[in-house]
């Protein structure tokens, strides 16, 4: 039976919004990435780079074989291609590397060594960039033939640390000003990067989110806000869409930053403890949960299929119950997560996540 795309757009929205009257059971999110999308398809990354129609076939292919209910290109966030499109434009690709089953990465630290460096780096042209066209041409092929609005990410620090490396933790303390030079740089190549993405995508309904400052582990508080979180604020001034925040750390600033920045939902893994984000459902009442503590590197890696239908049944027991809810493994599905235990978050929704939710 073909996948419904259109459903699945309105039973994410709606369960999004809390109008659960619409909704027939819990929504499925996950991210696929490069890795998850060569192991389905069959192809290398290069492969699958070098033309957007096998780009796209190979992620609708991948997204119904998982039956997930969001479908997205994976580079159309501004992570790892926008530290390709910043090389390109300073002519250091040396510092990219590819692989043939997992996304490019970048020598962190290697564009952006000394403060003329950072003086001298230019802004990319994002209408010119190699990976955004393949990226924008095969999101409008996934577009056309599913019809599902083509969510997009940004994200500061992640890209500071790419283009800073390691220095970027020394600067805060050392010479916080250069590096808030750097993290306005990156503020400007994002919102070129959005205005080529509405032109020749479309609007996006929502924006994920990178917030990986905003973890304990990584700095204070108050470090995340001036350096990430004061240019969340201004994007979302600037694009005026819902944002959706994004934090695959293990120690996030959850309740902490949806004090300071309007989100609608908040995607993470961590805390573990699923009384923290009942917690936090009474808190935020009006924040879509996705993922809670689904972490791929635990029951999904090293456990058994009824394992993961058991946290799958957890969460939705615990969270489910009057909507703004959304399952999702949480961060991208990893090479080696064995399918079966990939399968069974399907199976469970459909075993358990029916509306309204029985509780057992």
């Amino acid at each position: 039976m073909p996948h419904d795309w259109v459903q699945s757009a309105l039973r994410l929205m709606n369960a999004m919004s809390g109008r659960m009257r619409k909704v027939d059971r819990v929504p499925y999110f996950a991210l696929i990435n490069e890795q998850m999308l060569c192991r389905v398809a069959g192809v290398t990354v290069k492969e699958m780079l070098s033309s957007p129609e096998i780009y796209a076939k190979a992620v609708i292919g991948s997204y119904e074989f998982l039956e997930v209910d969001t479908i997205q290109i994976p580079t159309s966030y501004a992570g790892p291609g926008e530290a390709l499109a910043f090389a390109e434009s300073n002519d250091k690709l040396d510092t990219i590397r590819w692989y043939d089953y997992k996304p490019l990465s970048i020598i962190q630290g290697a564009v952006c060594k000394t403060e003329e460096d950072i003086d001298k780096l230019e802004i990319p042209d994002h209408s010119k960039s190699s990976i955004w066209k393949i990226s924008m041409e095969a999101a409008n092929i996934v577009n056309e033939k599913t019809k599902f609005p083509q969510m997009f990410g940004l994200g500061i620090w992640s890209v500071v640390q790419e283009l800073r490396g390691v220095q970027a933790f020394k600067d805060m303390r050392k010479n916080p000003e250069l590096l808030l030079k750097l993290c306005e740089k990156v503020y400007e190549s994002q919102l070129d990067v959005i205005k080529n993405w509405t032109e020749k995508v479309g609007f996006s309904p929502m924006i994920m989110l990178t917030g990986y400052s905003f973890n304990k582990h990584m700095m204070s508080f108050d470090d995340a806000m001036k350096f990430e979180g004061q240019f969340i604020k201004r994007l979302q001034e600037k694009i005026k869409v819902p944002f959706v925040f994004h934090n695959c750390g293990t120690t996030p600033y959850f309740k902490e930053v949806c004090k300071e920045i309007d989100f609608v939902a908040v995607h993470g893994s961590h805390p573990l403890d699923l009384d923290y984000w009942i917690k936090f459902k009474e808190m935020y009442p009006e924040i879509t949960i996705m993922g809670a503590n689904i972490d791929v590197s635990r029951e999904m890696l090293t456990g058994t299929s009824q394992d993961v239908e058991e946290k799958v049944r957890d969460n939705i027991i615990a969270l489910a119950p009057g909507g703004r809810y959304v399952c999702a493994p949480v961060c991208c599905l990893p090479w080696g997560v064995p399918l079966g235990n990939i399968m069974a978050i399907p199976r469970a929704i459909e075993k358990y996540g029916q509306y309204p939710i029985k509780i057992q």
